[in-house]
């Protein structure tokens, strides 16, 4: 079962809202990349990839049953 703010919103969104949703999903995530490159690790980017990449994961694990109930 989705979640109720899902599940209210499923029939009121239009292809021009997917297409803003995405448009903000695509400039917070270069912005989101662009700070990761500059304060994790400047002068090693192996070292700032790593961490992007843990630190996402430990977002994910951390809302697992958030995210678990809008897949099913």
């Amino acid at each position: 079962m989705l979640p109720s703010v899902i599940r209210d919103a499923e029939n009121k969104l239009g292809v021009l809202d997917g297409v803003i949703l995405f448009a903000a999903a695509s400039a917070l995530f270069r912005f989101s990349q662009d700070i990761q490159e500059q304060y994790l690790f400047p002068n090693a980017p192996d070292k700032s990839l790593w961490a992007s990449a843990v630190i996402g994961l430990g977002l994910l694990i951390m809302r697992r049953k958030d995210l678990s109930s809008i897949i099913e």
